[in-house]
């Protein structure tokens, strides 16, 4: 049995088997020995009753590392739920804003957001006009944002490709889908022009070629003025008409690809639409031909202007033959007047062409002569 470092070297001589000294001495040296030899290793090699001893305090130490490890995994579990909270909520917001209605009904197929371009939804999802104000927004939360906050119409602008309120509240239809009916209600209501400039955009988005057609020609009665966003950043004057004509014949508004429209006349060969009818029209009573009632207006017009004078004078409406003969026999008055001014200006500038030729021939023949006489005295001619 090896010798424990911890107890005297009299118990562990007791503890062995043989009881002479001899054999006592000689285990004394080879305990030495080893010693010298497994000095790194003694410490490492102790009795039964020093690990007993030792027992105790390295259990309460492997409790204590085990009760920090539990700790630290607690607070790794509260980091990582609070993180992920927080993710969950933010994309939860995100899908929301993002989301479309899913009783929305799709448009030619697919999602009605779909009929804005990616790029321009992912700037109008940047806007703060729509974080803070198009979201958890109704039908009926539309028509008030609509009649108070927009007061422009446009697309992309500025620099930094910023969207206008005017796309956030498109896309934000797109997203609703109101009822078709609502739609009608902005396209006729006559009291703000933006809100029924937005029903119009979003109806030529969604609505088929007949409805288009029969909702939107009438706007192009409305002169009044409106602003549109620039994308150098600044605003212009427009007018309704203008830009319901930019609907109807155009491919491209507002930064928006718009989807293409059928011919008029193939919807009114296939009894979809009725014939247009001109306010000019409704102006004329019944029993006229609208084509004869321009040509007598046409007509009236250029006997107007025929029958007109100079400034000062009267003009000629009623169209009374003295009158006219004599308005006819002023303007000839003026005629040869004006050409007798005319010629006397000719005749006067020939005249001075003529003197300055003279002048310029009496020159040449000074110079001339000066020349023969530097000839003379052997010095170079003067230059004309």
């Amino acid at each position: 049995m090896r010798r424990c470092l911890s107890l005297p070297l009299s118990v562990s001589l007791k503890k062995n088997n043989g009881s002479s000294t001899e054999g006592g001495n000689i285990e004394i040296e080879t305990l030495k020995q080893k010693k010298l030899v497994n000095n790194s290793t003694s410490n490492s090699r102790s009795c039964f009753v020093c690990r007993r001893r030792a027992r105790p305090r390295s259990r309460e130490r492997e409790r204590e590392r085990e009760r920090e490890r539990e700790r630290e995994r607690e607070r790794r579990e509260e980091a990582t739920t609070t993180t992920t909270t927080t993710t969950s909520q933010s994309k939860r917001s995100i899908i929301m804003t993002t989301q479309t209605d899913p009783l929305a009904k799709s448009v030619r197929g697919t999602n009605p957001q779909n009929m804005m371009e990616k790029i321009t939804r992912d700037k109008v999802y940047a806007m703060t006009f729509w974080k803070e104000k198009c979201f958890a927004v109704s039908a009926e939360t539309l028509v008030d944002l609509a009649v108070t906050d927009l007061t422009q119409i446009g697309g992309i602008y500025g620099g930094n490709n910023r969207a206008t309120e005017f796309l956030c509240l498109t896309l934000k239809m797109l997203q609703i889908a109101p009822e078709r009916e609502i739609v009608i209600e902005f396209i006729k209501n006559e009291d703000h022009k933006y809100a029924r400039l937005l029903g119009a955009f979003y109806l030529r988005l969604v609505g088929s070629s007949a409805e288009v057609y029969r909702y939107l020609e009438p706007l192009l009665n409305d002169y009044r003025k409106v602003r549109r966003r620039v994308k150098s950043g600044g605003c212009e004057l427009t007018t309704v008409d203008a830009f319901v004509d930019e609907l109807l014949t155009k491919d491209f508004c507002c930064d928006i690809a718009l989807p293409r429209l059928a011919k008029r006349f193939a919807l009114e060969a296939t009894g979809a639409l009725e014939e247009r009818k001109s306010l000019l029209e409704e102006e004329v009573g019944e029993g006229e031909d609208f084509e004869t009632v321009i040509e007598k207006a046409v007509d009236e017009e250029m006997a107007k202007r025929r029958a007109m004078t100079m400034p000062g004078e009267t003009v000629n409406v009623d169209g009374d033959e003295e009158k006219e003969e004599d308005a006819i026999a002023a303007n000839k008055k003026r005629s040869l007047e004006d050409e007798g001014e005319k010629e006397e200006k000719k005749k006067a500038k020939k005249k001075k062409k003529g003197e300055g030729e003279e002048e310029g021939d009496g020159q040449d023949l000074e110079i001339a002569e000066a020349n023969a006489l530097r000839a003379k005295l052997g010095l170079k001619p003067l230059r004309g």
